[in-house]
C-alpha cells in the first residue's frame, strides 16, 4: 500500500496531498533554494508530478530561468509566503514539495546533495552522502528506498 503524504504551508491556507512513493531525496544548495528556504539550504523530495495534488487553496506561482536554460516553476502560499512544491520545465514529469512543509517531516532522509558548488563555507553538505556539484539528470540520483 502507498503512503500518502499531507503538508500545508506556514498559515494552513495552502494544503497538499501526495500519493506515490518518492523518488528522490535531497539537499540543494544552489542560490535559488539558498534564497527561498532564507538559509544555506532546501530541503526537498521528488514525486512523479501526477501524484502530487494541492486540495486545498490556491498557491501562487513564481518562474524563474536558471543557469540551465530551464524554467523552475515554485507555488507558494501568497498569504504567508511559504513555497510548497516545485518543478523543473526539464522534467515536468516530477514534482518536489519541501521537507519542511510536510505534516510529519520525520520520516525524511536526505539521500544527497545537489549544487554544493555554491554552498557556503558557514554551512557544508553532509561528507557521508553524495554530493553532486550542480544538478545531475534525475535518473543518475539515487532512488529513494
Amino acid at each position: 500500500m502507498t503512503k500518502v503524504y499531507e503538508g500545508e504551508c506556514l498559515c494552513g491556507a495552502i494544503k497538499y496531498r501526495v500519493t506515490a512513493e518518492p523518488i528522490v531525496s535531497g539537499a540543494c544548495f544552489c542560490r535559488d533554494c539558498q534564497k527561498t528556504s532564507g538559509g544555506a539550504e532546501a530541503h526537498g523530495i521528488m514525486f512523479p508530478a501526477s501524484a502530487v495534488t494541492v486540495v486545498e487553496g490556491e498557491p501562487e506561482t513564481f518562474s524563474n530561468t536558471v543557469d540551465s536554460g530551464n524554467t523552475v516553476f515554485r507555488q507558494f502560499c501568497p498569504t504567508c509566503g511559504v513555497h510548497v512544491i516545485s518543478w523543473n520545465s526539464a522534467a515536468p514529469e516530477y514534482k518536489a514539495i519541501k521537507v519542511g512543509t510536510l505534516k510529519d517531516p520525520s520520516d525524511y532522509r536526505s539521500q544527497g546533495s545537489l549544487w554544493v558548488s555554491s554552498a557556503q563555507p558557514w554551512h557544508r553538505p553532509d561528507p557521508d552522502l553524495p554530493q553532486h556539484a550542480k544538478m545531475p539528470c534525475v535518473t543518475e540520483l539515487a532512488v529513494a528506498p
